[in-house]
């Protein structure tokens, strides 16, 4: 585990949030795998293009998004990451604040970090 891993791993995160809250397709495909296991909270399991799909919809608008008191362990090519997933956004005309603890795994995939596995949990 290298500062360098670290560096580059919570970068991934936090790309992958600012790619879902401004609708940046091309940037949220180059991050994740593309054997990605994406959960929610509510229990719901989505593929890389179900995840992007749905990030990319225009029913909701994220006003802030990003990841709070994030930890970063890295074993191999493996890294796990755990933080709380904050935010505002705007969904069918209803704000909505949202709290949930993540639990992310990234895999380094030729040279570059990218999401494998996420879940959400309630807090």
């Amino acid at each position: 585990m290298t500062n360098t891993d670290i560096a580059a791993v919570a970068q991934v995160v936090q790309v992958c949030y600012k790619a879902v809250a401004s609708k940046n397709q091309q940037q949220l495909e180059a991050m994740l795998s593309d054997q990605l296991s994406y959960g929610h909270s509510v229990g719901r399991i989505e593929t890389k293009a179900e995840f992007i799909a749905a990030a990319m919809s225009p029913r909701t608008v994220w006003k802030s998004l990003g990841p709070v008191d994030q930890s970063i362990t890295i074993c191999g090519d493996t890294a796990t990451v755990r933080h709380v997933m904050a935010g505002e956004n705007e969904r069918e005309g209803q704000s909505n604040t949202v709290k949930m603890g993540v639990m992310m795994m990234l895999q380094k995939q030729g040279g570059v970090w990218k999401m494998l596995a996420r879940q959400g949990y309630k807090v």
